[in-house]
């Protein structure tokens, strides 16, 4: 049976049709009528990033699609020939990340992810408040180097398996791969206890808070670094993102966990029995095998090659950057070999199609965004029209910038909103005399920092799946958290960020 172009557009949801036709009439009128009278380029661009921006919030189109547009549109309206829009799609962010996600792929194809969680969640012991701070530890550590969403994926399962452990300890309630027989089919059958919302909720706190403590722990602090050399000449390097990201990440961490035990108040009498599940499934897994020893190995390479390269590397390879090193990690994982007889090694390239090939789509088109509106003046057109703000001191500048970041940030891709935001921070900073790096970090940050709904983040919707809690208890407990991580935020990016870069 045929499908008509009325069909495919009836499926959409109301708001993703509004959205496919609003942004060509958004371009269209800001293309014709220069409402914000700037020069001809200024107006090319502000129309494109018009369109872009509607599509990427209502999801008319697919993200990374749409993240293709400033490939096609910007050469149509004279403000740039497509080569130079195209050398922002090959940023070495873009390589850092690409080289990450290997790795990432690479752990976890042998299991290593799951013996790391179990291992920290089996080492923090017994107790309800230990057993949640364990597991949102173990997440936060998976989220500093694998994807959000691949750390809370791994977790969730682990984390159901253990709840109905403790709720039901009998053999009746085995547990299958880490996952207990009947969730996928009735969530709604699931054990509804404070403990459990709490667990599920801290798993995907945590994996938000874990991103933001690496480059590559999540998108947005991918986006910010690229900005930041490209724009500023400035480089912040994978030791100097730690040195910003850690502490702010522990801080999050245990006040979360505070906020979950005084919140949710999940109270279990707990027996070694009880939870012998957590520790069984670590027994199960036995000795690490080869792909196992083989992937740590070059994990350890690549982390220890960030961490030394401004000490060790600089004057051998002045040259190699943190770009380079991911990139050397990301293709030993394919010479690297586990049974050479069998031509197996750590990844085999069937395994790529399981990378996010869009997230650096729209990592390109937000590079090419920002490149944009420094060509054309409209960055400062934009300073000119937050100048207002400058009568504010720092701290409040940085608490009332994150505030608007995380509000749009719970609606739409943490990535996609970072992207708006670096070339608004990069011409408001200069106007109100303060480093554009300082706006840009918190921007960065508040990003990661979608804890309201369950679409503002995929660990968000994987929690919300599996049938632990409802939207209006997501929602609760995920505004105080929000107003906690704005104040962290405005703390660490007013007083502790000057420490460690000097901004």
């Amino acid at each position: 049976m045929r499908t008509t172009l009325r069909d495919s557009v009836a499926r959409l949801p109301p708001y993703r049709t509004l959205g496919l036709f609003a942004g060509p009439l958004c371009f269209a009128l800001l293309y014709a009528t220069n409402p914000v009278e700037v020069s001809a380029d200024a107006s090319a661009v502000l129309a494109v990033t018009g369109w872009i921006v509607v599509w990427w919030v209502t999801e008319a189109i697919p993200i990374p699609a749409t993240s293709l547009l400033p490939l096609a549109l910007f050469p149509v309206v004279g403000a740039a020939p497509i080569g130079t829009v195209s050398t922002s799609y090959a940023d070495p962010v873009v390589f850092l990340l690409l080289g990450g996600f290997c790795i990432a792929l690479a752990v976890e194809r042998w299991d290593l992810h799951r013996r790391v969680s179990l291992a920290v969640v089996t080492a923090v012991g017994v107790g309800s408040a230990r057993l949640l701070l364990g597991f949102m530890l173990a997440a936060a550590v998976l989220s500093m180097w694998i994807s959000n969403t691949a750390a809370a994926m791994l977790m969730v399962p682990i984390a159901a398996s253990v709840i109905s452990q403790l709720q039901s300890p009998s053999p009746e309630a085995s547990v299958e791969g880490g996952i207990v027989p009947g969730i996928e089919a009735d969530p709604d059958s699931l054990p509804q206890t404070a403990f459990g919302r709490a667990l599920m909720l801290g798993i995907a706190y945590a994996c938000a808070i874990g991103g933001i403590a690496t480059v590559i722990g999540s998108p947005p602090n991918a986006v910010l670094v690229g900005v930041a050399e490209s724009a500023l000449g400035v480089e912040i390097g994978f030791l100097d993102w730690m040195l910003a990201g850690v502490p702010l990440a522990a801080v999050m961490l245990v006040a979360t966990w505070l906020l979950l035990l005084r919140l949710e108040r999940p109270e279990l009498d707990l027996g070694p029995a009880d939870v012998a599940a957590v520790e069984g499934q670590l027994g199960e897994l036995g000795a690490m095998s080869r792909g196992e020893r083989r992937v740590l190995g070059v994990f350890c390479l690549v982390a220890a090659g960030w961490l030394l390269r401004p000490f060790v590397l600089a004057d051998a390879a002045p040259l190699l950057t943190d770009a380079g090193i991911a990139v050397v990690g990301g293709v030993l994982t394919f010479v690297v070999p586990v049974d050479l007889s069998k031509r197996q090694f750590l990844l085999a390239w069937e395994d790529t199609t399981r990378v996010p090939w869009g997230v650096l789509l729209l990592l390109g088109a937000g590079f090419a965004i920002a490149s944009a509106f420094q060509r054309s003046g409209l960055d400062h057109v934009v300073a000119g029209a937050l100048a207002g703000l400058g009568g504010l001191d720092l701290l409040a500048l940085v608490f009332l910038v994150g505030i608007v970041v995380l509000a749009l940030t719970n609606v739409t891709s943490n990535t996609a909103t970072a992207t708006l935001f670096m070339p608004v921070m990069l011409s408001l900073g200069p106007s109100l005399g303060v480093s554009p790096v300082t706006l840009m970090t918190t921007a960065a940050f508040a990003a990661s920092f979608a804890f309201v709904l369950p679409v503002g983040t995929p660990p968000n919707a994987v929690v919300f799946a599996s049938g632990y809690l409802t939207i209006p208890q997501m929602a609760r407990t995920g505004v105080w958290v929000s107003l906690v991580g704005a104040i962290a935020l405005a703390l660490t990016v007013a007083f502790w960020l000057p420490v460690v870069w000097g901004f």
